[in-house]
């Protein structure tokens, strides 16, 4: 009798157990937000994507400002290039708190990195002032074992124990490969890249959806949007309005904000992380710079940069300063 009455109890518990555990699956199921995707694709519904999470303090979020190897490498700038590490305290100042530096190039002239001594003072340079560093590199889809050898000695480098904060591709070379071979090339090096730094930050530097969706279809058509969006961590769409010369296209708020938007939509992750490029000429003043930031700010983007430091004018840094948006 006394067996029985625990057999009875115990069978009690199990079930109260069961019970409880499908009660709260039911509960995580149905209270799980409308606009977080579910882990299971669907028609209806893209799967949830599974790339790298992005710290709170990404290098991709706040201000930030670019340079080109011609700008500050002595193989492309020449014996003396028009900016040197001395001018990160400029832009310190100025409120920039990412530099964006390439420093490598799809060139087979130089098969290695680029003035490493140089990219070592500016690295230093950046980091005395809590100014992260950003490398990003311009693949050609010719040569992707060389693209990608480059890009793990980018991500390897280090000068007095200084490295590179995160990585970004810019994905915008059309020539010379057809758009075949060359999307097929863009994903392979981005899933080796992927797999190749799993704790590094990467940056797709991507065209403006404005100009491959509306403008000029046959620039980039049947972009490998999906295959690519859990390989990158960071979005950075080149929403350069002073491009634009059509009726309606002009506008910074406008152009900005639209690309953001169309940049999610291809990604079908309408909170994708995105960074946004701005600018570029010396003829931008501070009131489209201030429509940027927002247009950013209204789309949740971590973060805002111009191309380039030198021809950004000085007057319009005010209008970026202290961009602090945590994405969506």
């Amino acid at each position: 009798m006394a067996r029985g009455t625990r057999s009875s109890r115990y069978a009690t518990v199990v079930l109260g157990v069961v019970l409880a555990a499908v009660l709260l699956t039911a509960v995580v199921f149905w209270g799980r937000p409308a606009e977080e995707p579910s882990s299971a694709p669907s028609a209806a519904a893209p799967a949830e994507p599974s790339g790298q999470p992005v710290a709170e303090d990404s290098p991709y979020a706040g201000v930030g400002t670019w340079l080109s190897r011609y700008r500050f490498t002595r193989e492309f700038g020449g014996a003396a290039p028009p900016v040197t590490p001395a001018d990160v305290d400029a832009m310190a100042d100025a409120g920039v708190q990412t530099l964006y530096l390439q420093p490598a190039a799809d060139d087979p002239r130089f098969p290695g990195l680029l003035s490493p001594d140089l990219l070592g003072s500016f690295l230093a340079r950046a980091h005395a002032r809590d100014v992260r560093v950003v490398a990003w590199y311009l693949p050609r889809f010719g040569d992707i074992e060389g693209d990608l050898r480059r890009l793990e000695e980018i991500a390897a480098f280090r000068a007095d124990g200084h490295g590179f904060d995160a990585i970004a591709v810019d994905i915008e070379f059309t020539e010379a490969v057809a758009l075949g071979p060359r999307n097929a090339a863009l994903v392979e090096l981005s899933r080796r890249l992927r797999a190749a730094l799993p704790d590094v930050e990467l940056g797709a530097i991507v065209l403006p959806p404005v100009v491959t969706d509306v403008l000029n279809t046959a620039y980039w058509p049947d972009f490998p949007w999906r295959e690519l969006r859990d390989l990158y961590d960071v979005w950075l769409p080149m929403a350069y309005w002073s491009d634009r010369s059509e009726e309606g296209l002009t506008d910074p708020y406008w152009y900005v904000g639209e690309n953001i938007r169309r940049v999610r939509d291809h990604l079908g992750d309408p909170c994708a992380v995105v960074s946004v490029v701005g600018g570029y000429d010396v003829d931008e003043t501070a009131e489209d710079y201030a429509a940027m930031v927002r247009a950013a700010t209204e789309h949740r983007a971590v973060g805002v940069s111009v191309w380039d430091w030198p021809t950004t004018p000085p007057a319009v840094w005010p209008s970026m300063r202290g961009y602090d948006v945590a994405g969506c």
